[in-house]
């Protein structure tokens, strides 16, 4: 017996009823008896692939782009870049190439607010075509030319589409999550990019059944280095005494992680009557407020979870990340990191670790940070 859904086939999760039998671990997304076949959005799009980036894209980006293309003709395609390397537009080739063959084509991501963002950002580059956003609370239009969702929308969608890109696949939900993998996976009855900028065990276990291609960009656009962040062992006391230093020397806003909401939030109470800061976390209800304000510089500082952890881009921000419970992984320390230095205009900024005790993440997560300049080193005098 096999779940059609999410392929489990353990006995023990299956429930036999009067009506049927169902799967109890994928149950959360709606019951599905075993009975039943899924059933694929039905749906047309206009068949253009017609597309405007408004920029030119790298030598190095370019070289990516083309590799994707070229391995979907046969393969699945692991995207391996640098956080801010442009995966958003590399990706845009291969997308234009089943779009003007009227196929259908989806981006799946984990965040709510980068779904918001890249239908804004994909809608000005497909401007012929409707680029549709689906997540929790706006799921009334599931249909349209391009869909963009978050990865828990996917279950709509069995067996829908000819492209699927999943977008920060070590990222959560994902992370270490094979049922909500196999969801995911389950929706594409084509191709798929799984796009990443850490490449954890998890997802070569999940890529290892099948053959796959791997485009890996270590460059971002404008050529300049990774920052590489200071990194400070104290006790705890002490390492809050160090970052109030950093945020009395720095003159640019900063986003300041943090591993749990509430110290997020005593940090904010603490902090915001000697500093213009507020703060954020997933379930806040003024969450979007808190960011949106903070985007548009009304505060210098914001004490996050790892909720602005991926597809924020802030010009000129710097980041310090406070570990104290060593819940940060290799793959997030990068990403917080790599908040810093993404806007070409704006390429400044220091990035801080303080951590009340050595993390052997924070060492692998600088060990690739390093292994990218390298890279790009390596790129440059290649070229």
């Amino acid at each position: 017996m096999r779940c059609k859904r999410c392929g489990n086939e353990d006995e023990s999760y299956f429930y036999h009823g009067k009506a049927g039998t169902y799967c109890r671990k994928c149950i959360p997304f709606k019951r599905l008896m075993i009975e039943e076949e899924p059933a694929p959005i039905a749906y047309d799009i206009k068949g253009d692939g017609d597309y405007e980036l408004g920029f030119e894209l790298t030598r190095f980006q370019k070289e990516a782009s083309r590799k994707c293309v070229e391995y979907l003709k046969e393969k699945n395609v692991l995207l391996e870049a640098v956080c801010g390397a442009g995966k958003s537009e590399i990706m845009v080739e291969a997308m234009a190439s089943y779009l003007k063959e009227g196929k259908k084509v989806c981006l799946a991501i984990a965040r709510v607010e980068v779904v918001k963002e890249l239908a804004i950002r994909y809608q000005r580059i497909f401007h012929k075509l409707k680029v549709v956003s689906v997540y929790g609370g706006h799921s009334a239009v599931i249909s349209g030319d391009l869909i963009i969702c978050t990865i828990h929308q996917l279950y709509r969608y069995y067996q829908s589409f000819d492209l699927l890109v999943i977008d920060e696949v070590d990222a959560f939900p994902l992370k270490d999550n094979l049922t909500l993998m196999n969801i995911a996976i389950s929706s594409a009855r084509g191709r798929i990019i799984f796009s990443t900028a850490t490449v954890s065990p998890f997802i070569l276990s999940v890529l290892k059944k099948g053959d796959y291609g791997h485009v890996k960009l270590l460059v971002r656009p404008s050529l300049v280095p990774m920052v590489l962040p200071k990194v400070y062992y104290l006790p705890w006391l002490i390492l809050l005494m160090r970052l109030i230093v950093i945020m009395k020397k720095t003159k640019r806003q900063m986003i300041i992680f943090t591993e749990r909401k509430m110290t997020a939030k005593v940090l904010y109470h603490l902090c915001k009557n000697f500093f213009s800061c507020t703060y954020v976390y997933s379930d806040l209800p003024e969450r979007n407020e808190n960011i949106n304000d903070f985007r548009k510089g009304k505060y210098q500082f914001i004490f996050s979870t790892a909720v602005l952890e991926r597809g924020i881009t802030i010009k000129g921000v710097e980041v310090a990340l406070l570990i104290r419970y060593k819940s940060f992984d290799q793959g997030s320390i990068v990403q917080m990191v790599g908040r810093v230095g993404r806007d070409v205009e704006d390429l400044g900024g220091e990035a801080y670790i303080l951590a009340t005790c050595y993390h052997q993440d924070i060492k692998k997560a600088i060990d690739y940070l390093k292994e990218a300049n390298r890279e790009l080193e390596m790129s440059l005098l290649r070229s």
